[in-house]
């Protein structure tokens, strides 16, 4: 325990410490969403604004990112970690990922400005090809869910 403590320690006083939430959506046909951002498959998601919830953070950044607007969240499916170094520094960033469903498999409409160019329905099966190519957190985030189905 004070092992940890001692790491946790050294984290935080090396990177500044970011909390994120997403979320994976399904639509009624089983198809999933993918958004396609600076040359990556990835999930909507993106940092927890101050007086926000996880789960809010996770509905707004769906839509922002993607337009969904009547995405429900179903379940939590836990968190992944991830360092990276980028606006000055080095990053440790929590994300808290949610299940959704949306009613409608809607027209989706990327969020541009966020660099991503992309955002599509895909299978549950070309969801596992993009994301085992895809970040090191979303890999394991993947690995999960096949745990959690099978």
């Amino acid at each position: 325990c004070h092992g940890f403590r001692r790491v946790a320690r050294s984290c935080f006083a090396h990177y500044k410490y970011v909390k994120a939430a997403g979320g994976i959506v399904s639509a009624p046909d089983g198809s999933q969403l993918l958004i396609f951002r600076e040359g990556d498959w990835d999930i909507p998601k993106g940092m927890v604004e101050p007086g926000e919830s996880l789960a809010q953070a996770a509905l707004r950044e769906v839509e922002e990112e993607t337009s969904i607007s009547e995405a429900t969240l179903e379940l939590l499916l836990g968190k992944t970690y991830h360092i990276y170094n980028k606006y000055g520094g080095w990053h440790l960033k929590q994300t808290t990922w949610y299940a959704m469903t949306c009613p409608a498999k809607c027209a989706l409409y990327p969020q541009q400005e966020e660099g991503i160019t992309q955002a599509v329905w895909v299978s549950p099966q070309e969801r596992h090809e993009h994301l085992s190519h895809s970040f090191a957190s979303l890999r394991l985030l993947e690995k999960r869910l096949t745990k959690m189905k099978g």
